[in-house]
């Protein structure tokens, strides 16, 4: 398989009033469209290749060009079919392109058709952005997170995983094994799955969103670790919250006495993430 091939997670119809364009939303979270539909839009069809277009862009948007031949690529629809992408973020300037040229008498009479198909395309852009357009038609609107938690997600998570480095050192086990009555071993030794749901309820919990949990969930391998996808941000707030996890197990009588504890100290996570967006305000 073609190593540039990207796969589109998302696809729709976007509708520019009454104009009609294939639409994706990349696995990368990046958006546009099916090129030989965008190019449909401008007067090259399919039967046409892929020269003229971009050879019409070259000469009426030729920053546009520049940034196409960056972005574009062959990907994957959903339904298994291979095509060409042209990103968002382009077809604005070459509609308005268009139209200037238009205005002042340099738009060859072959492309004077075109003029109303940009109009109608710039009209559809004021009104809604392009983003939004294509997250309708595509329907991933229902899928990206609010736009608070995604610059959350930004700060907290790394866009790829880390190599592996030890963030739970003995002392955090030893505290939580003593809890039990256990003795621990070292790393050698698998911990009980007991202790796994409370680094998770009690260490991950109050620091990250559940989205982004699902978020780290998706992208992680089998073998990797949530902490693997931490950024520095976020590795620094899980570690803090180790050394917190770790000194309560530590001054705790038993199990539920610790669970108590953590109730109060963590308030569930709710406390907790309130107080990391107020530290994110605070530094944007």
């Amino acid at each position: 398989m073609n190593a540039n091939l990207h796969t589109a997670s998302h696809y729709g119809i976007v509708r520019f009033d009454d104009l009609e364009c294939e639409a994706v939303v990349l696995t990368t979270g990046e958006r546009g469209y099916v090129r030989k539909e965008l190019a449909r839009l401008l007067g090259f069809h399919e039967s046409h290749k892929g020269g003229r277009f971009a050879r019409f862009l070259a000469e009426i948007a030729p920053n546009s060009l520049s940034l196409l031949e960056k972005t574009s690529g062959p990907i994957l629809l959903p339904s298994g079919r291979q095509t060409q992408f042209f990103p968002a973020g382009i077809i604005a300037d070459v509609a308005s392109a268009v139209v200037n040229a238009a205005i002042t008498g340099s738009l060859h009479r072959a492309r004077q058709g075109i003029v109303g198909n940009c109009l109608t395309i710039m009209r559809s852009l004021a009104t809604t952005g392009e983003v939004a357009l294509i997250d309708e038609a595509t329907g991933f609107q229902h899928h990206r997170a609010p736009d608070a938690l995604q610059e959350l997600i930004s700060k907290l998570l790394r866009q790829s995983c880390s190599s592996w480095e030890r963030r739970f050192h003995p002392d955090y086990y030893r505290a939580l094994y003593r809890l039990f009555g256990w003795k621990y071993q070292g790393h050698d030794q698998n911990p009980p799955h007991v202790v796994g749901q409370i680094t998770q309820r009690w260490v991950y919990g109050p620091v990250l969103p559940s989205t982004l949990i699902d978020e780290i969930r998706a992208r992680k391998g089998i073998s990797q670790k949530h902490h693997q996808w931490l950024s520095d941000q976020g590795l620094a707030r899980l570690e803090t919250q180790i050394h917190a996890v770790t000194a309560i197990a530590r001054s705790s009588t038993c199990y539920r006495d610790f669970d108590r504890r953590c109730e109060a100290a963590f308030a569930g996570g709710s406390l907790q993430l309130a107080l990391l967006a107020e530290d994110f305000e605070e530094v944007a």
